[in-house]
């Protein structure tokens, strides 16, 4: 019987604070608001099985593709994310994400542990991984994938290091089939096979044996382990076989390569922890090259370099590296016969630790600098990792959305593919979506391509948040009625929405000008009481505190502009989600 070496009562205490530090620092960095694009396609599918109480495989939210299959590989996590939503809104759902961040940095830390690392040098370690995958740790069906990344590289290198029983690794087939119901398990089966044909590996190529290789017995288990775990993800019907989208990002067939981000391979701006990690475990292989486990190598190359391609896998990358550059640091400590090498490593890993903690502080609570000279309002950053625990609602098309409910606009939408998911959650099933991004869909910029292919869908009114877009909505044909931060409301120039129109059309405001912008603006007499009603309208339709506190000042300024009948009704609406108390001091000196 192997030894667990996890006899908790026995710990040290350093180990303990080191544990608990790394646990803490790893969730401060994830706590983050939510803003994700998928998040409401997933409620929205998960609100879905839960209603009809069935597993959604077909396209039901769009009037373009009803019907039409698709492989539904997290549906599993979109019912768990839609009963803690109902259950306890985003609170809920930002309190589930550091629960498993939190088992994720015990996971990972362990694991270190088994690499004989020092508590301090795994501590560090583990938050250097969640700092390279910052991005990744959204409220989504991926965290399920990390953190079974952290269980089951716990499961395997504990089982190799004879940490963990040889009857653990019957815990990998179940495993591995919960996980392709929750997020889908490629990266776990990748993991697995790089894992199995490492160890084979180092028992047939005597040249390449590193210090130890399995047993023949253990090495005979883990292959049984792995045809098993293989057939049980064949049999399932949501397992293998439904793998064939990742095929189609991987070789291009799905032409969202070029289109939606973490499809792309990564760049320095945002990915620069994970290849500064990636050029240390590089670094440790080429020193330590005749000693270095062929297993941990195979591994850790294989996900960085698809990283470098696809930068959405570089949280599951840098969970993998993590145990390679722990075996390469300890072998690096081994060889430093002298002292100041020994001190050298040190100082480098202190160092090191000093600038983790420093990059990770900044990136949580130093605000980035304002653009010199801008007259634009820069707050819609889909990247945006400063501390935070709501719901960011700044990337939707929140008013726009409130507002066709409240004008009940009808007929067909059009819709940008990042809005798509939002949409679903929010307008179905009174109304249908024309896209989203993903697979079923096709490329969402195709009419942009092909505009006269739009033609046939008969649009009434669209809701677009990218420049290329606009582009197929001409300003003759038609008016722009609503402006979010991130996307504009336009409909068709018809007899049927012609007072629709000349009571909205929108000509000067728009919420991503600055204040300064705004109030230059409203210096023009002319532009004074038509920019004043837009703002109204804009306030009417959803929270925004800037542009709220900016129509204060304009209302403050101009006394007669104020007292106008349609203003105090904009005051009056604006107020429902706007709870400025300037505006509700100008409301009641007006009515008093």
């Amino acid at each position: 019987m192997k030894s667990t070496g996890f006899a908790f009562r026995q710990w040290p205490g350093m180990v303990w604070v080191a544990l608990l530090a790394a646990c803490l620092l790893s969730m401060l960095l994830v706590t983050y608001p939510i803003f994700d694009f998928d998040f409401y396609w997933h409620l929205a599918n998960g609100r879905e099985m839960v209603n009809s109480a069935q597993i959604i495989s077909k396209e039901v939210f769009s009037y373009t593709h009803p019907g039409e299959h698709f492989a539904n590989h997290e549906w599993l996590s979109q019912v768990l994310l839609y009963l803690v939503w109902h259950a306890f809104g985003s609170h809920g759902l930002l309190t589930m994400k550091l629960i498993i961040v939190g088992m994720i940095t015990w996971l990972l830390f362990l694991t270190l542990r088994n690499e004989e690392q020092s508590p301090a040098i795994a501590a560090l370690l583990t938050v250097l991984v969640v700092l390279a995958g910052l991005n990744r740790y959204h409220v989504r069906p991926e965290l399920f994938t990390l953190l079974n990344m952290a269980l089951l590289g716990f499961i395997l290198y504990g089982f190799c290091r004879q940490k963990l029983p040889r009857a653990v690794l019957w815990a990998i087939p179940f495993i591995m089939v919960l996980w392709d119901w929750l997020h889908g398990a490629v990266y776990g089966f990748a993991f697995l096979a790089m894992f199995v044909v490492g160890e084979n590996l180092k028992h047939r190529v005597q040249r390449l044996q590193p210090q130890s290789t399995l047993s023949h017995a253990d090495l005979k288990t883990l292959n049984l382990c792995f045809a098993i775990t293989l057939l049980a993800m064949l049999v399932n019907p949501f397992g293998l076989r439904t793998y064939g989208m990742f095929v189609g990002y991987v070789t291009g067939e799905s032409n969202l390569n070029t289109v939606i981000t973490e499809y792309t391979p990564i760049s320095w701006e945002y990915s620069r922890v994970f290849i500064l990690m990636f050029a240390w475990f590089v670094l440790l292989a080429l020193r330590n090259w005749k000693r270095v486990d062929i297993t941990q190598l195979l591994v850790a190359m294989v996900f960085a370099l698809a990283t470098l391609r696809f930068s959405r896998m570089e949280a599951a990358a840098a969970i993998v590296m993590a145990p390679a550059i722990a075996g390469l640091l300890k072998l690096s400590m081994q060889a430093s016969s002298r002292n100041f090498e020994r001190k050298f490593h040190t100082a480098t890993l202190m160092i090191g630790g000093v600038l983790v903690l420093w990059y990770g502080y900044a990136i949580k609570f130093i605000p980035d600098a304002p653009e010199p000279d801008s007259d634009q309002y820069h707050y819609v950053n889909i990247y945006d990792l400063s501390f935070g625990y709501r719901k960011d609602d700044s990337i939707y098309p929140v008013g726009a959305v409130n507002f066709i409910r409240d004008h009940k606009l009808t007929g067909h939408l059009y819709n940008s593919g990042n809005f798509g998911g939002y949409l679903s959650y929010q307008i179905t099933p009174e109304r249908k979506i024309f896209q989203y991004n993903m697979g079923t869909f096709g490329n969402p910029l195709y009419y942009v391509r092909h505009p006269d292919a739009l033609a046939k869908w008969d649009i009434n009114y669209a809701i677009v948040g990218t420049n290329m877009e606009m582009n197929l909505f001409p300003e003759k044909e038609w008016a722009t009625v609503y402006c979010d931060a991130a996307s504009v409301l336009l409909i068709r120039r018809t007899p049927r929405n012609a007072a629709l129109i000349d009571q909205y059309e929108v000509h000067y405001f728009s919420p991503a000008l600055s204040g300064a912008s705004l109030l230059k603006e409203a210096k023009d007499p002319e532009v004074l009481p038509v920019l004043a009603d837009e703002i109204g309208d804009y306030l009417d339709e959803r929270k925004d505190r800037r542009i709220a506190a900016v129509w204060a000042r304009i209302l403050t300024g101009h006394a007669q502009l104020r007292r106008e009948q349609q203003i105090q009704q904009r005051l009056t609406r604006a107020l429902k989600y706007n709870p400025d108390p300037a505006l509700e001091e100008i409301g009641a000196r007006t009515h008093g």
